[in-house]
């Protein structure tokens, strides 16, 4: 057997509070990638922590039969400090209350580390670039409990090979975010998980945690290294799409991935073929509340728009004719309704939807994932 667990004490800031993080680490004798998955980053996205209990429970029974290669580490809750946020009962674990911002943005970005590993030694190799971006890891700042929790999740994925980072939309297809270098990875992962929708992005904005690990490489390509990690955001569909179902169908999908980057040489189920809408990010149509009201919507998630349909309504509360205080919200591409808001009472210039559309769009900022 090659599993075992690690439990790793998180800084904290306030007395009488301890918190940690728990690691699941599969480590075979027989040579492959290094994977590494967690969920929960945005600590009110919950689809994925389920799902990796049921991936979980698949290694364990894997690595009992010597099935497994290479070595997979999983964090299974990756943000105790947001999941500790309540208000008034809910989680409010997108931001951190401390005034650090977004948990998925503003990640360090390490290509410096990796760029210098270079000028030092030419003809280094991918495993000296990892090296570098190890001990630049090590050199983080820890002087606060965030701080210290990313330095800690960056400790256990900066030399993975492939990088799964779980979260989930409001209301949502199952979609995939990946870098358009690597679009026939995205692709087949996406055959994989029967995922219908798949956003490439062609600039990395705001650092999340997916850029952090594959913008070094990146910046590697004039010096012929390979771009040697694969880090992709999976959005497992809205923040009520939890439950057995789903998680083990999500679960047996990443591992038939898995099983495609010879990590494990079980036969896995592989999950009905769907057909898979590929779009630049810059073909997505963002739509937001042209004014507040209650949003009534006139297609369904998954619907195929045309360009200029009309999609929803928006009924003005404080109109004198309820008749005449709707405001019309159209597409402006062709494609399909993969996103929608949960709220129904919607504040001005709220986002409500995302169209996967075909051709870039005038009204977004360029190719990036943090411009939607």
């Amino acid at each position: 057997m090659t599993h075992f667990i690690e439990k790793i004490e998180l800084k904290t800031a306030t007395p009488g509070v301890r918190r940690f993080l728990k690691v699941h680490r599969f480590k075979s004798k027989k040579p492959g990638p290094k994977v590494y998955l967690h969920a929960g980053l945005h600590a009110d996205e919950w689809p994925g922590l389920l799902t990796l209990q049921h991936l979980i429970t698949r290694l364990i029974s894997l690595d009992e039969q010597e099935l497994l290669a290479g070595e997979i580490v999983i964090v299974p809750f990756a943000n105790p400090i947001g999941m500790d946020q309540r208000l008034n009962g809910s989680v409010i674990g997108r931001y951190s209350f401390s005034g650090e911002g977004n948990f998925n943005r503003n990640w360090p970005d390490l290509t410096p580390a990796a760029q210098a590993c270079l000028l030092k030694n030419p003809k280094a190799s991918v495993e000296d670039v990892r090296q570098a971006l190890r001990e630049a890891v090590a050199e983080l700042p820890t002087h606060t409990p965030l701080c210290h929790l990313r330095a800690i999740l960056l400790s256990l994925s900066i030399d993975a090979d492939i990088i799964l980072d779980l979260h989930c939309d409001s209301q949502a297809l199952l979609h995939i975010y990946g870098h358009h270098l690597q679009s026939e990875q995205s692709e087949l992962l996406a055959k994989h998980l029967a995922c219908p929708i798949v956003l490439l992005e062609d600039e990395v904005g705001a650092s999340p945690f997916d850029a952090s690990h594959v913008t070094p490489w990146l910046a590697l390509a004039k010096y012929s290294i390979p771009l040697s990690c694969f880090s992709v955001t999976i959005e497992l569909r809205g923040f009520a799409d939890v439950n057995d179902h789903l998680a083990a169908q999500d679960a047996e999908g990443i591992l038939s991935f898995l099983a495609s980057n010879a990590i494990t040489t079980a036969e896995i189920t592989q999950q009905p073929p769907v057909k898979t809408r590929v779009t630049r990010l810059e073909g997505v149509d963002t739509i937001s509340a042209a004014v507040c009201g209650i949003i009534c919507w006139k297609i369904a998630l998954g619907d195929q728009v045309d360009k200029g349909q009309l999609i929803a309504e928006i009924a003005d509360i404080e109109a004198d004719n309820p008749l005449e205080g709707r405001t019309p919200i159209y597409s402006k591409t062709q494609g399909v309704l993969f996103t929608t808001t949960l709220a129904r009472l919607v504040t001005t210039g709220e986002i409500i939807a995302k169209i996967a559309g075909p051709e870039p769009l005038e009204n977004t900022h360029g190719g990036s994932l943090l411009m939607l």
